[in-house]
């Protein structure tokens, strides 16, 4: 992938609050809802999630760990999608701190039963501008 394109990915990345993360149902449809990405540790190749277990992503997950993310900045019309997997996190591969780290609106949350989820990234498109600059596959790591 082009350094520029990398780069335009990393910067959707860092600047959306919202990713929208599709999943797949136990009778195979598309299940999509908008989570906020845990602020630190964001990278090309894995995201964050705080969500509650009782939510439908999670049972999918569950049933099926294929995932998609999506990201969108309405300013520059660039857009970023992730293929990957999701799994789910124990505490002990997180900073000791992350609920201290959780934004307000994660921290008004509250889940009963909280979850982290990571997406690991297989592969990536990014449009800047609405152009398809590059569909990159990252190095197979396991899930």
């Amino acid at each position: 992938m082009q350094h520029t394109t990398r780069h335009v990915a990393q910067q959707l990345l860092q600047q959306q609050t919202t990713f929208t993360v599709a999943t797949v149902d136990s009778q195979g449809f598309p299940t999509t809802v908008a989570l906020s990405a845990l602020p630190q540790q964001r990278s090309l190749e894995a995201l964050f999630f705080y969500t509650s277990r009782q939510t439908m992503t999670v049972q999918n997950m569950r049933h099926q760990s294929r995932a998609t993310i999506f990201c969108f900045d309405e300013t520059t019309h660039a857009s970023l999608m992730l293929k990957g997997y999701l799994t789910e996190v124990g505490s002990t591969q997180l900073p000791v701190d992350w609920v201290q780290q959780l934004t307000p609106f994660q921290q008004q949350l509250d889940y009963q039963q909280p979850i982290i989820l990571q997406f690991k990234t297989l592969a990536m498109k990014v449009r800047p501008m609405t152009t398809i600059d590059h569909l990159e596959r990252l190095p197979k790591t396991p899930h």
